[in-house]
């Protein structure tokens, strides 16, 4: 599965030190107000596309468990400890 999320380029948003996109100071130009709104959009997509995959690979069982979670960070670490356990 993480291969799978590394390949799409989303296993980023995984990371536990991901930082938040702050908002752009009150002085900043278009340009990086732009950018910045650009980078949530996309972080934004990647988190959903993330969880997406991740759900989408689980048995029947184990999605209506788990699809409540929304943040892919956290189901992948509700995962993690589940299968590292053994």
């Amino acid at each position: 599965m993480l291969f799978l999320l590394i390949v799409l380029n989303v296993a980023y948003v995984l990371d536990p030190n991901l930082q938040p996109v702050e908002d752009p100071s009150p002085n900043a130009n278009a340009k990086e107000i732009a950018k910045v709104a650009e980078l949530k959009k996309k972080r934004e997509e990647d988190n959903l596309t993330c969880r997406r995959y991740i759900l989408n690979t689980l048995s029947n069982r184990l999605y209506d468990l788990y699809m409540s979670m929304q943040p892919p960070m956290k189901i992948w670490k509700a995962l993690e400890e589940k299968y590292n356990a053994e």
